[in-house]
This record gives C-alpha cells, sequence and structure tokens, in this order.
C-alpha cells in the first residue's frame, strides 16, 4: 500500500505550455499519444493536476485533457491500464477500431485529470455506479483541441448520462485561455440549443451501432457549474482513493496502472 504518491507535476507551477505529445506506432492499431512534462515522461490521468488554481476572481479552473477534437471520430481515450496513460484509440469488443459512426463529435471531448467514476461507490445523484473512468468533459470552444494537449478550463455546468446502467457525467466547461472563449460562467449562459444540441447527440450517438439511447438524470436537465463541481470533486477523491490503493480499478480483466506499478510489469499496446 502506498498511500501517499505525489504527482509528478507540481499543481502550483503547473504550465500546460510545457507538455508535449509524441505520437508513437505506424498505424492505427499500434498508435498511441504519450505525454511528456518538461522533457519528463508523466500520466495524463495521474501526473497532471487535478486543479491548476483558479481565476483572478477565484473561479475554480480544471486540467481537461484532450482526447477527440471537434470535427473528429476516431474514438480516442486515456487507457488504463498501460504505462503512464497513453492515448489510444478504443476497440470494440470484437477487438476493431472504435469511432463515432453517428457523426463528427461536435465538441471538444476529454477528461479532466486526476478523476475517477468509481464503478462501486453509488452516485448521489444517479444512485448507479460510476462507469470506471476518468469523468468525461464536453468542451465547448469552437477550436479544436489538439489531442493528448492540456488546458485550464472553467466548470459551466453537467449532464447525468446514464449509459447501460452505469453513472458517465458530462461536464461542460470552455477553454479559460482561449481569447476567443464566449464569457459564460454558468450553464445558463450557454444558448439553450447549445445545450439541446449536446444533449441530443450523447442520448443518440449509439443508436447508429445497433444499440439502445441513452438517457440522463434530472430529466435531462444539466445541472449548474457548483453543482458540476461537486461531481468532479467527488470523482477526484475516487481517483485519490484508487492510487492510495483504498479502491481496486481494473480495465477488461487488467489492473488499472498506477505510478505504484512502474517497477511492476504493465501490458503495452505491443502486448496485445
Amino acid at each position: 500500500v502506498m498511500g501517499s504518491y505525489e504527482p509528478k507535476i507540481e499543481a502550483s507551477t503547473f504550465d500546460p505550455a510545457l507538455v508535449a505529445v509524441s505520437e508513437i506506432g505506424d498505424t492505427a492499431e499500434t498508435m498511441r499519444l504519450v505525454m511528456t512534462y518538461g522533457g519528463d515522461p508523466v500520466s495524463p490521468w495521474h501526473d497532471v493536476p487535478f486543479s491548476p488554481g483558479a481565476t483572478a476572481d477565484g473561479t475554480p479552473l480544471l486540467s481537461f485533457v484532450c482526447e477527440i477534437p471537434v470535427g473528429t471520430r476516431a474514438k480516442m481515450e486515456i487507457h488504463k491500464s498501460y504505462e503512464n496513460n497513453p492515448i489510444v484509440q478504443d476497440r470494440h469488443k470484437d477487438g476493431t477500431l472504435r469511432a463515432y459512426a453517428y457523426g463528427e463529435s461536435i465538441v471538444n471531448y476529454g477528461a479532466i485529470a486526476q478523476t475517477w467514476e468509481d464503478p462501486r461507490a453509488k452516485d448521489p445523484d444517479t444512485a448507479l455506479g460510476g462507469d470506471n473512468d476518468p469523468v468525461d468533459v464536453l468542451q465547448l470552444n469552437a477550436r479544436p483541441c489538439p489531442r493528448g494537449t492540456v488546458q485550464r478550463v472553467r466548470v459551466l455546468g453537467a449532464l447525468a448520462l446514464v449509459d447501460d446502467g452505469e453513472t458517465d457525467w458530462k461536464l461542460l466547461v470552455v477553454d479559460a485561455d482561449d481569447e476567443a472563449t464566449p464569457p459564460w460562467r454558468d450553464v445558463d449562459d450557454v444558448p439553450t440549443s447549445r445545450v439541446d444540441e449536446v444533449r441530443q447527440w450523447f442520448r443518440l450517438y449509439k443508436t447508429a451501432e445497433g444499440k439502445g439511447e441513452n438517457s440522463y438524470a434530472f430529466d435531462g436537465r444539466a445541472v449548474d457549474a457548483a453543482h458540476a463541481l461537486g461531481v468532479a470533486r467527488l470523482t477526484h477523491a475516487h481517483w485519490r482513493a484508487f492510487i492510495d490503493d483504498l479502491s481496486p480499478c481494473d480495465f477488461k480483466g487488467v489492473a488499472c496502472w498506477a505510478p505504484r506499478d512502474a517497477a511492476a510489469t504493465s501490458r503495452s499496446p505491443d502486448e496485445l
């Protein structure tokens, strides 16, 4: 039991500009994106800080890791059981690579660092366990985010999506450092048509693969920024429990990789 992992990146001095992403692998089958910070290998899940601070007016900021840029289809995600958690393309149960069949992504999609929706912990809003992933993020800026980059984001609200009986929160955020970002501070500031578009897309996108519609808690209503930040903080606490070896995490039967495992054997994409 470790109990006191200290991430490689100090939150108080974190500079997203020092994050670099390298593409390894010659084909889509083997390609993975690996992250370094100041030249040192880091995990986008465990080492990038949950919160890199706050705005001048005290609004908390979170660290968004870009996985699927707006306008793209490849279903990229932080891989939980590979060493240092590279970003790879997800796979169907038959092993083929996943991409959105429904259409191109209408948001910049990704995750908040140092979070985890614990399947064994019933969410207080949905009464269902989590989906076993870092908490999902729908970043609403028009500018595509480059895969693997980290942005400081302002949380506006969230949608409590339920996918196959699991809680799958979608945080609604904007890039705090993009001059083109609208001055939105809460979900009520976002045009209703935009929230409706996002809600409908994520309700229906799996129907293009022959699956059923997703549903939402709160009858699909988006919760406000304060509620959404509470959700994020709870998933950060779940991550902390995992990283301190208090809550077990596995992915497709393989233990989720944690920095305490650095000296141990873990799967790499080449070993599949």
